[in-house]
């Protein structure tokens, strides 16, 4: 019996889910490791023991996730939750903190999946107490049902308006949205157009969520620009420019939204070969088709990969699950290929559409880049644009030079709420592109641990199977 794992998952979303699957019916012992209470992922966040009396108000393709959910708990994998991996190495080593405790395995192929983050919105008066991120009014409703009556949601993108559909299915008054999509998305998504119509249910399925909002009488602002939140102490409105007017809303909650990103702490940390997508504007891991990074035993999935969605992680899941087998000497080349096949037309086909929507809702400059000199850009060490600007102007021209003179990036978050936003304040600054400025350098541990936890030492090995004992 080998004390060494075949496969280490981490993150049990639906791509991690779906690895974790494919391997353990391919034979491999395999460990999930993952830092919620319950698998699922941002996605499928407790949809087997939802709050709700009826989940169906969250959508179809979150229902869907339960039958995924389960087949997970039922398989022959060595999961592992509330698990917080803060460390990996370059011999498959898995560190992660678990009851208070550092825990230990090692396993010969790795494959993660840290998911995404919401791409930081900086703004003035985005740190006040009553602002979020409209993925967390999305969090208190899938994990506690709770929500936040009379808010307003700001920015773009189909996550923004499926979130506002959830609070009108439950019958909870949204005040306003105010929609930053920029004016002519037709006639830039149209070259993608083809793509889009690969994937006809996800268009008809975002026209309803549009009609759904103007059925209800919620008043949407358009092409709205120059968002700021209005608020000494804390959040009481929200202020922005449409049509060359000025427009002001009251409101105690305002949710902000313009996109998802990869959440990147753990690639970059590992020390993987990075790029900048100008497509998503955003930094990815550099992959193969299976997902294999530049760093030969692991591979990376889901939103962490680049954002694609729930139904595309699945395939990227299997996919890297199945040439991990295949560099285990579990699985031949030629079956690779074989049972590689639909997975890897199926992402084709999901990138083109993903394509159409990253045309059709990009994210601003304003509202990525700021310009005044009092916007917070990193709320862990509370430094504005301001003090980053003089910071770049006493010669810290790339994100580490600037982490050591200010200690913009230095906070808990590790980087992960300014660091874009500093990426591409620096490019702004000196005129060149992003992918010339580059990324904070991140290290282990990935998170604060307590010398307790680290005295609390445990190795984990796998489960040995009845035949593996009775032998």
């Amino acid at each position: 019996m080998s004390d060494i794992f075949d496969i280490a998952i981490i993150g049990a979303g639906p791509g991690g889910m779906s690895a974790a699957l494919e391997a353990a019916q391919q034979g491999a012992s395999v460990a999930v490791l993952d830092r919620k209470a319950t698998p699922g992922g941002q996605i499928y966040r407790d949809v087997t023991q939802s709050p709700l009396l009826d989940p169906s108000v969250l959508g179809r393709e979150y229902t869907e996730g339960a039958e995924l959910v389960r087949a997970f708990l039922e398989a022959d994998i060595d999961r592992h939750q509330n698990a917080d991996v803060w460390h990996i190495g370059e011999n498959g080593e898995v560190l992660y903190s678990q009851d208070n405790q550092t825990r230990r395995l090692v396993a010969r192929e790795l494959i993660i999946s840290p998911g995404a983050m919401e791409r930081p919105f900086p703004i003035e008066g985005w740190h006040l107490p009553g602002v979020m991120t409209a993925g967390s009014a999305q969090v208190m409703l899938k994990s506690d049902g709770m929500v936040k009556d009379g808010a307003i949601f700001a920015g773009t993108g189909p996550l923004l308006y499926l979130i506002v559909a959830q609070y009108l299915r439950l019958g909870v008054t949204v005040n306003a949205v105010v929609d930053t999509t920029p004016a002519g998305g037709v006639g830039r998504a149209m070259q993608h157009l083809g793509g889009a119509l690969r994937k006809p249910a996800y268009l008809i399925k975002g026209l309803k969520l549009l009609n759904e909002i103007r059925r209800a009488g919620v008043p949407v602002f358009r092409h709205a620009s120059n968002l700021s939140i209005l608020g000494e102490s804390k959040a009481v409105g929200l202020q922005f420019q449409q049509d060359g007017r000025t427009h002001s809303i009251n409101a105690g909650h305002i949710f902000l939204h313009q996109g998802v990103i990869p959440n990147l702490n753990m690639t970059r940390a590992l020390g993987m070969e990075h790029h900048w997508a100008e497509q998503q504007l955003c930094w990815t891991p550099v992959l193969d088709d299976w997902g294999q990074s530049s760093i030969p035993h692991i591979a990376v999935v889901g939103d962490a990969a680049g954002i694609q969605g729930a139904e595309a992680a699945r395939h990227a899941g299997r996919l890297a699950a199945l040439k991990a087998m295949n560099k285990l000497g579990k699985l031949n080349d030629a079956d690779l290929q074989q049972e590689s096949s639909a997975n890897l037309k199926a992402i084709k086909s999901f990138k083109a559409f993903r394509s159409f929507l990253d045309a059709y809702y990009p994210p601003t400059p304003e509202h990525r880049i700021p310009v005044a000199t009092n916007t917070l850009v990193c709320r862990c060490e509370e430094q504005t644009m301001g003090q980053l600007r003089a910071g770049f102007e006493q010669g810290a021209k790339d994100p580490n030079a600037l982490k050591a003179l200010t200690r913009c990036g230095m906070g808990p978050c590790q980087g992960r709420q300014c660091g874009h936003t500093v990426s591409e304040l620096l490019a702004d600054w000196q005129n060149k592109p992003v992918s010339d400025i580059g990324y904070y350098r991140l290290r282990s541990p990935q998170r604060l641990l307590s010398v307790e936890e680290l005295s609390q030492f445990q190795n984990i090995k796998p489960v040995q199977k009845p035949a593996e004992v009775s032998a």
